[in-house]
């Protein structure tokens, strides 16, 4: 049986990445609902560049505006209606390695690519894995902002894109706790009709809602008679339904299940405001991989940058615990 050279892996390694890329982006998008979300709503922006995202904040009122007649005198009072927000980005690797020592014991062309192909397929299921597990995470370190950062438990403390929610109340999401079993299914719909008309501004509302397996089967038993699955809903929801993620509808938005949320958790989110921004030029990109001389080893590095922003928090967004 020939041996395969190093040259022939890091051709066939560099070969499969480059069709792989859709397949990578797609297992992102599959990672967590919020990602389909996005993805199917257009809230996903792509940047041409630069390290951090800012966006103009609004955070009062024009009061130059009255009634008057005639000659009355019109005030013409200096406005301070902006704050900038500022949100950097996150660079995220992931890299596929085969030693010398799995190229010799995988020898001939037939199991060398099988291999190859087996550790791709890894390196997607841990992308899906590892950005689930962020997307509930509070951005620590280096990770991309989770949910626990953007919508957290207690909104009143803590700082997000160096704004310090503890003195502006205008960038507090909203936070409401059941406890003692006041969440059940005979007063969750009252409660969740409660929790709408207060993120209810003008014509805007929440338009997804994430939830943990508690909250989910209560809403569930309540509506059991009446509830309608996720792809009877609007189009959105057909295509959320179609990517693997189920739910039932709560008027005309999607109440969606998922595993990795805390069973007693539930996020009510305004899409509008809340979106993924990624480097365009950076969105799971293939680069070369050197190994140091201290390792026997082929490999490449598919690369991703990019950050969930929050561009409004008053009555947009909600955590929800029964806990």
């Amino acid at each position: 049986m020939v041996a395969v050279a190093a040259d022939t892996i890091n051709t066939v390694l560099n070969a499969q990445l480059t069709r792989s890329r859709k397949k990578l982006i797609w297992a992102q998008i599959k990672s967590h609902v919020l990602y389909a979300w996005a993805s199917e709503k257009g809230n996903v922006e792509f940047e041409d560049g630069g390290w951090e995202i800012t966006n103009p904040l609004i955070t009062g009122r024009n009061p130059n505006i009255t009634p008057y007649v005639y000659y009355d005198e019109i005030p013409i009072e200096q406005t301070d209606e902006f704050s900038t927000v500022r949100y950097y980005l996150t660079r995220v690797a992931g890299t596929v390695m085969i030693s010398q020592q799995e190229i010799d014991e995988n020898r001939g062309e037939s199991k060398i690519f099988d291999i190859l192909a087996k550790k791709i397929d890894v390196l997607e299921e841990s992308i899906q894995d590892k950005f689930g597990v962020y997307l509930y995470g509070a951005g620590a370190g280096r990770d991309p902002n989770g949910l626990a950062l953007l919508v957290p438990a207690d909104p009143t403390t803590g700082s997000l894109a160096g704004i310090n929610r503890a003195t502006n109340t205008w960038w507090r999401t909203s936070s409401y706790s059941f406890t003692g079993g006041a969440l059940n299914p005979t007063t969750i719909e009252q409660a969740f009709d409660d929790i709408q008309l207060d993120l209810t501004v003008k014509n805007e509302k929440p338009d997804i809602a994430i939830c943990g397996r508690n909250i989910y089967r209560d809403y569930k038993q309540a509506v059991r008679d009446k509830f309608v699955i996720m792809n009877d809903g609007n189009f959105s929801s057909k295509k959320m339904y179609n990517l693997g993620f189920t739910g039932v509808m709560y008027g005309d938005m999607p109440l969606v299940y998922d595993e990795d949320c805390d069973p007693n958790t539930m996020y009510w989110l305004n899409s509008k405001y809340l979106k993924l921004h990624i480097l365009g030029h950076v969105n799971w990109v293939k680069q070369e991989l050197n190994a140091p001389w201290t390792q026997d080893a082929v490999g490449k590095r598919m690369v991703w940058q990019g950050q969930w922003c929050n561009w409004k928090a008053h009555r947009t967004h909600a955590y929800v615990s029964s806990a």
